[in-house]
């Protein structure tokens, strides 16, 4: 016999396998005996037992719980959806105000420029000089205001002045 690389025989090269007559004739081992096979157990049903035991019999109670789980996952994804939408519809009205806003900042710049040139000092000497008429004034037209007498205040009083009151400033007077 061959023996192969792990120490096992390599029956694939050895040919005194196939030989049927002589002294390299293959070892037969003895036939071993054979016990009988118990006989499978199978049970017969009647026809009608048979189609039964294939049907699937259906629990309506737990079929009506999966429906209900069902509609309310889809009542709940039927929300999520809802929202999405309000947002986006939202965020676009956001977007749409947000021009109009720099839209009407823009106006209001243009006619702040506007108002501050109509109000400017020479705007309004224009004005005057073309629609009133008006002149600036000259050295004839100005008068001058002399306060060389200083100021004066005059204090007056109100109150009529009984024996009552003239006792008080006389009282008054002594601690002053």
């Amino acid at each position: 016999m061959a023996y192969g690389t792990y120490g096992t025989t390599d029956r694939g090269y050895d040919l005194s396998l196939f030989e049927t007559q002589g002294t390299a004739a293959r070892k037969t081992a003895p036939a071993k005996q054979t016990k009988k096979q118990p006989k499978a157990k199978v049970v017969k049903l009647p026809e009608h037992n048979f189609d039964k035991a294939q049907r699937r019999k259906h629990n309506f109670a737990s079929l009506a719980v999966g429906a209900v789980v069902m509609l309310v996952i889809v009542a709940i994804v039927g929300v999520i959806i809802h929202g999405y939408a309000q947002v986006s519809e939202l965020n676009e009205q956001i977007a749409e105000a947000q021009i109009v806003l720099e839209h009407r900042q823009s106006e209001y710049i243009q006619m702040s420029a506007k108002v501050e040139a109509s109000l400017s000092t020479a705007a309004v000497e224009e004005y005057a000089r073309t629609q009133l008429g008006m002149t600036k004034a000259t050295n004839q037209q100005k008068e001058y205001i002399s306060l060389s007498q200083g100021d004066k205040a005059v204090v007056y009083s109100d109150t009529e002045s009984n024996v009552f009151t003239e006792i008080g400033d006389f009282f008054e007077s002594l601690w002053s």
